[in-house]
């Protein structure tokens, strides 16, 4: 969807894979970016489950011949009006596939890229996660920012305009439509057509009262929110290279669901992940060489003691906080991956608390609104005509998902089967 905007992608190395590790389990797991790599892997792992491994993997494999962005022959349309409509619990399969809570774990293990606990997951949403690496993971030359850059030039090319900085405060309506949106510091622009990509909850106070009916408003500012994350971004004495071996290293709990439900979960029965910053040898992120990124998983009770407090005014006590979660964070790291990162040294640190500040995330979600189960999310079209939500809160989380509701916005827009042909013609 991107590489016709001057990005190329690359399949990550066949050797590469995720690394899985528990506290109380030997060796670790090899993640493998192939459904038949990873199957056979964790068959050799636990070799007396395997009907529930091969289970596992069909059933995903099964869901994702059905969805268009993997399978582009099919139509668009009839996917959209049934997505999500009959979901099914991901708890409840699993239970279905194995009673041994390390192989669990790991076949959860893809919730941590949507911020749903297990016991609220759909097996739809996590099998549209899950086979998007297992099917054979890529990654983009410059990571996001050249996704970003490349849509700003192509931008530039049809002679439109970008507003940075400029806070989007109401959107105007005339006779029943969009009329124009205003901009903070009293600037205004004229149009008929806003596509509006942050969370759906902040779209109730922008628009005239009455605009939506109290039943719409109510159900979006009561969305359930995904997880958050405690974040560490620093650099290690030893490079992290991911062109070859792990991508990202994962240390899972030993007890309980691998994405809990409760905010009382303590630290080390959370996930954390590791990763490097350069995606191929020799090739440096924003000019940090030895870049390193740990995340934890985070929840809003962590930090809402503090939520009336700004950036630059917070409450010694909560500095506090982030300085021990981080110091934590980067013990545990170092403890269990010290032979390959070396010393890590903070340069920056995110909370739950960063994410609704810095993101506008309400709760600090990390992946917007939740896809769940007993959860609808509010369609990409809007009562309002020239108005439509998009983002990861509406058909999927992260830069994929953002970028698919963004087709579909678009799509809306143009026209929805002409837009997904022409997206087609593209490979």
């Amino acid at each position: 969807m991107w590489c016709p905007d001057g990005n190329s992608d690359h399949p990550l190395s066949a050797e590469g894979y995720d690394q899985f590790e528990f506290a109380r389990l030997g060796n670790p797991v090899r993640g493998y970016f192939s459904y038949g790599r990873f199957e056979a892997e964790l068959i050799s792992c636990f070799p007396d489950e395997k009907q529930g491994i091969q289970k596992y993997f069909a059933t995903v494999r099964d869901i994702c011949a059905d969805v268009p962005f993997y399978n582009t022959c099919l139509p668009l349309t009839p996917f959209l009006r049934g997505y999500k409509s009959r979901p099914r619990s991901l708890a409840t399969f699993l239970d279905t596939v194995t009673e041994n809570r390390y192989l669990r774990a790991i076949l959860a293990a893809p919730a941590f890229l949507y911020g749903v606990p297990i016991e609220l997951a759909s097996l739809e949403i996590h099998a549209l996660v899950a086979h998007g690496y297992y099917s054979g993971a890529y990654t983009i030359s410059g990571g996001g920012q050249a996704i970003v850059d490349a849509f700003v030039n192509r931008l530039k090319t049809q002679e439109g305009e970008m507003y940075s900085s400029s806070e989007v405060t109401g959107i105007r309506v005339k006779g029943g439509k969009v009329c124009g949106v205003d901009i903070s510091g009293g600037g205004h622009i004229e149009c008929d057509q806003v596509i509006f990509t942050g969370h759906p909850a902040h779209v109730i106070d922008m628009v005239p009262p009455g605009v939506f009916r109290p039943a719409y408003s109510t159900r979006l500012r009561e969305l359930r929110n995904s997880l958050s994350m405690f974040a560490v971004f620093g650099q290690s004495s030893r490079p992290v290279e991911l062109a070859d071996g792990p991508l990202n290293y994962y240390l899972l709990p030993d007890e309980n669901e691998v994405i809990p439900k409760s905010s009382l979960t303590p630290p080390h029965f959370r996930p954390m992940m590791m990763t490097g910053t350069a995606v191929r040898k020799g090739e440096i992120l924003q000019g940090r060489e030895n870049g390193i990124i740990l995340l934890r998983l985070g929840y809003w009770d962590d930090v809402a003691g503090f939520a009336k407090s700004s950036p630059g005014n917070r409450p010694s006590a909560y500095e506090d906080l982030k300085e021990n979660v981080a110091r934590d964070m980067v013990s545990s790291a170092q403890r269990r991956w010290g032979d390959i990162c070396g010393e890590i040294k903070p340069s920056a640190i995110g909370t739950p608390l960063t994410f609704r500040d810095e993101l506008a995330a309400p709760d600090g979600c990390a992946y917007g609104a939740m896809h769940c189960l007993d959860q609808f999310n509010p369609d990409v079209r809007t009562r309002l005509p020239g108005l439509y939500l998009s983002g990861q809160s509406t058909l999927m989380t992260g830069v994929v998902g953002a970028s698919i509701s963004g087709l579909v916005g678009a799509g809306e827009i143009l026209g929805l089967e002409s837009l997904w042909e022409e997206v087609k013609t593209w490979q």
